[in-house]
């Protein structure tokens, strides 16, 4: 019996060389290209395959882009799913406002599907917006968004194939399938299943289209509380498991204190109760990614939301700063020896010594990449997993069970 197995293992002298078979099989597959499409790549040898990450949408924060991407110039990636959550007032359509204004500055074109009718054309022109490069839609239900979905994708293509395309939906929360419509007000588990079984379906439909093109889907979605859990932080993200699932990245959002006219809204979460002397001005916002495929997962990001233009994406960096050890306070002075002994600055001048001073510009753009990219193999210093969140919780033990 021993011999025999040995004659078995015995490679066949005209075998195939398994990478060579691999590129035969792989031409094998695409012989009806024209047709279908491609079908079929090489992981290493063809830069269009559908798992490659080639280029990402701004969520107008430095700190937030790097927890996502884990790279220089990151964001919300173009060809996957992104699913933003949070509580009412969190910064949802907010953060939605500031990837359409990047992704029309990169040239490309918006279609912003508000089932809430949440979005404040005054202020998402503050913040960038190009109302006149936005597709603006209301549908009525859940079946409805994603035939809005899938036009936009086909319609896109046809008229111009390479252009760069964002669709947010704002939100999926809020959105009810035909069933419900339909129906009366009483409840019924039958309906309430309809709309996973649709959200099912979609993503079933749209998933596998999204990394063949230069496509970025954006959801938000609100968290709700769940009835029956006593213990820690009981909201949870409504809509069943079909998103959650189909998502590359889940950005949680959180809202924090208040700051009024006169506060130091430079100063996070530093002890001080935010309270100026006028109106108040904006909010203190944390920014979580529970969920990651393109870097470590549960990272976070701080950083000020002004209700008058935005997100203060250099105040963040300011406080990273301070937080890291980076920045000295003293006389009133802000002094910064790990880049040279006698330089120093005023706090208030922060944001004009980043655009006059270049080479201390470049100083805060290498650390910045040298304080916020996790190298492959280690383990990130500012990742962790709330316990008492029911929805983190969930997300992380899914994780573990997901093959990797």
């Amino acid at each position: 019996m021993a011999k025999r197995d040995k004659e078995i293992e015995k490679p066949v002298a005209d075998e195939v060389d398994p990478t060579r078979l691999a590129k035969l099989l792989v031409k094998e597959f695409n012989k009806n290209e024209e047709k279908t499409g491609k079908v079929a790549w090489s992981l290493v040898d063809d830069p269009d395959n559908p798992t490659d990450v080639k280029e990402f949408i701004s969520t107008g924060n430095t700190l937030l882009d790097y927890c996502i991407a884990n790279r220089p110039n990151g964001g919300v990636p173009v060809g996957k799913l992104t699913e933003i959550v949070g509580e009412e007032a969190s910064g949802k359509s907010l953060l939605c406002a500031h990837l359409a204004a990047e992704c029309q500055r990169r040239g490309g074109i918006v279609a912003y599907l508000d089932t809430e009718n949440a979005l404040n054309p005054s202020f998402a022109e503050q913040v960038g917006v190009d109302l006149k490069k936005m597709v603006y839609l209301q549908p009525n239900t859940v079946e409805e968004c994603g035939d809005a979905i899938e036009k936009m994708i086909l319609m896109t293509r046809q008229k111009a194939p390479n252009q760069l395309v964002l669709i947010i939906w704002d939100s999926t929360a809020q959105t009810p399938t035909a069933a419900e419509l339909e129906g009366d007000y009483e409840i019924n588990m039958n309906v309430q299943m309809e709309k996973p079984k649709a959200m099912g379906k979609m993503m079933r439909k749209i998933a596998m289209v999204l990394g063949k093109e230069r496509i970025c889907l954006v959801f938000t979605n609100q968290l709700k509380v769940k009835p029956g859990v006593m213990y820690g932080d009981p909201m949870f993200a409504p809509g069943g498991k079909a998103v959650p699932y189909a998502a590359s990245v889940r950005v949680k959002l959180e809202q924090g204190k208040k700051a009024k006219e006169g506060a130091d809204v430079v100063d996070l979460d530093r002890g001080d109760d935010g309270q100026g002397e006028g109106d108040v001005m904006g909010v203190h916002t944390k920014a979580k990614v529970i969920k990651n495929r393109l870097g470590p997962p549960h990272r976070s990001a701080k950083f000020f939301i002004s209700f008058q233009d935005g997100i203060q994406d250099e105040q963040s960096w300011f406080q990273l700063f301070r937080d890291k050890g980076l920045f000295e306070k003293g006389d009133g002075w802000i002094k910064v020896p790990s880049y040279k002994k006698d330089f120093k600055f005023r706090g208030s001048a922060w944001a004009s010594i980043l655009k006059t001073d270049k080479e201390f510009r470049k100083w805060v753009d290498s650390k910045l990449e040298e304080l916020m990219v996790v190298k492959y193999g280690e383990k990130p210093t500012d990742a962790e997993v709330d316990p008492e969140s029911l929805l983190e919780v969930e997300q992380f033990t899914q994780d573990a069970l997901e093959p990797q």
